[in-house]
């Protein structure tokens, strides 16, 4: 299991304010994001595999 957490979006260099945009877009809790990072396929499933959301899955699977 991968666990998406912020510093992945940092590392492509995604604000804050646009990743709890799109959070808030597909109703995702980003409070508890921040806290616990979200399971990458799930990630995937709920965004219908958004481009952005692919490349961040990306960047957290290759730190595994």
């Amino acid at each position: 299991m991968t666990t998406v957490r912020m510093p992945h979006f940092r590392k492509l260099g995604y604000c804050a304010r646009g990743v709890r945009q799109g959070f808030q877009r597909y109703k995702l809790d980003y409070s508890d994001f921040l806290k616990n990072g979200l399971d990458a396929d799930e990630l995937l499933a709920v965004t219908n595999e958004d481009a952005m959301v692919e490349k961040v899955v990306e960047v957290a699977r290759g730190e595994q």
